[in-house]
């Protein structure tokens, strides 16, 4: 399903840009602000999807509603694209309320819940193999999964981005979005075959309100001298959490310090969606290249390289006594990140300095 359902955020989100600006005349910073919208949405309504998923239906229940909102949302964007709806003056107000209202929170709610239902799938603790004496750990086969989880991910969103702009451009824009709302539309409907199959965890309440509390009740009861601020909470009475939870939570906010980077990063990462394709509307390309197909590179090299490290990159570090965990793996994409922005600095730098793009305002290149 979350290959389904990156083919039709990624093949649909691709086309924004272009489709702001050139079918709703929509000028440059419109169609960015716009399209950063949609993507605040997708984000910002994953922590309304994991509430409701753990407090009342469950994860399973939860996707399923949100996948519906998602395809909702998908049909009204083909709806709104359509001639008619264009020449009938309906075309900015049916994107935004496609985008906006359905297709922004079914997103984040299937976001915030499908990666941690399918580390469900995987029972915990040590299985045995063919191989007497040896077994598996579930910690490396969820950490495996994720990798080919990420992996389907962007096989999903090449795929996407590889087809519909073409169609756009060949077709129509109404025929480019219908095409991720039917991939979805399949997508739904295999998630919900294999429902029999599932291990489905009934909803314990969201950790969020007890994570509060714990917190108020260790600002509340902090003595001198004490390790951690949060060492208030142990040896509580009568509360609805032990010390394993308070350990647990001073560990997890210890590992939540590599977050602070993480907002840097996707205000760099999200100019892929908007402003790199602007960039490239300023640049000659092959006639067989769409500009907002660019993107397709991104996702090609995602799926060649996740089967590579997971195979043979990773197993040869750990041969040769080289294991690197998740900070180091985390640190080297994003100096690999910085190096990639800074090239596309120094182009932008050229851009403006060759003409005729100095005062920042030049025509596309068709």
């Amino acid at each position: 399903m979350e290959l389904c359902e990156r083919f039709a955020y990624y093949g649909a989100s691709l086309m924004f840009s272009i489709y702001l600006q050139k079918t709703l005349h929509q000028s440059k910073p419109q169609a960015v602000a716009l399209n950063r919208v949609n993507q605040f949405m997708s984000y910002a309504t994953t922590i309304l999807g994991a509430v409701i998923a753990d407090q009342w239906l469950g994860k399973f229940k939860t996707i399923l509603i949100f996948a519906s909102l998602y395809l909702v949302g998908l049909i009204l964007l083909t709806i709104s694209s359509a001639d008619f709806s264009i020449d009938g003056g309906f075309g900015l107000a049916g994107f935004c309320i496609s985008v906006f209202a359905f297709i922004g929170f079914g997103t984040g709610g299937i976001k915030s819940n499908v990666s941690s239902f399918m580390a469900e799938q995987i029972p915990l603790g040590y299985k045995p193999t063919k191989t007497p004496g040896v077994y598996e750990d579930s910690k490396l086969t969820i950490e495996r999964g994720f990798r080919y989880f990420y992996w389907s991910i962007n096989l999903g969103a090449f795929i996407g981005q590889l087809i519909c702009p073409q169609v756009a451009k060949n077709k129509s824009y109404a025929m480019a979005f219908m095409i991720p709302a039917i991939v979805f539309f399949v997508g739904i409907i295999v998630f919900v075959a294999g429902s029999k199959r599932y291990i489905k965890k009934k909803p314990q309440g969201t950790v969020l309100t007890k994570v509060w509390r714990c917190m108020r009740y260790a600002r509340k009861n902090k003595k001198e001298g004490q390790a951690h601020w949060l060492d208030g909470a142990l040896g509580a009475e009568n509360v609805e959490w032990n010390d394993e939870f308070v350990i647990g939570l001073q560990r997890s906010l210890r590992a939540c310090k590599v977050f602070l980077f993480y907002p840097l990063y996707w205000a760099l990462y999200n100019n892929m969606s908007d402003n790199f394709i602007n960039q490239g509307l300023t640049m000659k390309r092959p006639g067989w290249l769409s500009v907002d197909q660019l993107n397709v590179v991104n996702s090609l090299v995602l799926v060649i390289s996740i089967p590579i490290f997971d195979n043979f990159v990773f197993p040869l570090l750990r041969r040769c006594g080289l294991r690197m965990g998740p900070i180091a793996r985390i640190t080297t994409g994003f100096v690999i990140v910085v190096c990639g922005f800074i090239y596309v600095t120094v182009l932008q730098k050229i851009i403006y300095t060759k003409g005729p793009y100095y005062d920042f305002t030049g025509p596309d290149v068709p």
